[in-house]
C-alpha cells in the first residue's frame, strides 16, 4: 500500500543539501529521495565511498532518481568555486553556507535559514574537516543531542536541518502548504 501526504508543499525556491564525501549508499539514497520529496537541490562531492550506480543507493532511492535536481563536483574546491558567488551575491545580504556539524557552538534553532541556503555535511565516519569549518565558524551549526552519543546518522541530521529550514520559510509564508 502506497500513502501520499495530503498535504502539498509550494516551495518557489529551493534548499540545497551538500554531501561532501558520502561514504554509505543508503544513506546517500535516502537523502536523495527526501530532496525528490521538497525539490531540493542535492550535491554530491567527489570522493564518494560508492559507485553512483550502486545497487543500494539506487535502492533507497527507489523510482525517485528522475525527479532529483544533482551535481557532482570532483572535490570540495570545485564544489566552493561553483557555489560560492551564489550563496555571497548581492542578491542575497546574507551567507548562505551552513555548514552541520557535531563540533557547532550555535544550533539548529538559533539559525535564520532561508530558501537557496546551503545545508553541507561530512561523511559518515568523519564529518566535514578542520580546514573546511574554520573558515567560517561563525556558520558551523550542530544538532542538539542529549550528550550520551557521538552522533546521529547522516540521513536523519539532513532531514532535521532541511525540515526546520522549510518549516521556517512557511512560517515568514516564503512557502505555504495546500491540501492535495
Amino acid at each position: 500500500m502506497v500513502i501520499r501526504s495530503k498535504q502539498k508543499l509550494n516551495i518557489s525556491e529551493s534548499f540545497n543539501v551538500v554531501l561532501v564525501n558520502p561514504e554509505i549508499p543508503p544513506n546517500t539514497g535516502n537523502i536523495a529521495r527526501l530532496c525528490a520529496a521538497t525539490n531540493t537541490k542535492l550535491h554530491l562531492v567527489h570522493p564518494l565511498g560508492f559507485d553512483i550506480t550502486d545497487k543500494h543507493l539506487k535502492r533507497a532511492g527507489l523510482d525517485y532518481w528522475s525527479l532529483l535536481d544533482i551535481k557532482e563536483y570532483e572535490n570540495w574546491n570545485k564544489f566552493y568555486e561553483a557555489n560560492r558567488p551564489i550563496a555571497q551575491s548581492p542578491a542575497r545580504p546574507f551567507d548562505s553556507f551552513w555548514y552541520i556539524s557535531t563540533r557547532g557552538e550555535k544550533n539548529i534553532w538559533k539559525v535564520n535559514f532561508n530558501p537557496g541556503d546551503f545545508f553541507i555535511f561530512g561523511s559518515e565516519t568523519k564529518g566535514l574537516s578542520e580546514e573546511i569549518l574554520n573558515k567560517n565558524p561563525e556558520h558551523v551549526i550542530s544538532i542538539p543531542m542529549n550528550g550520551l552519543t557521538r552522533s546521529i546518522n547522516l540521513s536523519t541530521a539532513v532531514g532535521i536541518a532541511l525540515y526546520e529550514g522549510l518549516r521556517q520559510s512557511v512560517e515568514k509564508n516564503i512557502f505555504d502548504i495546500v491540501p492535495v
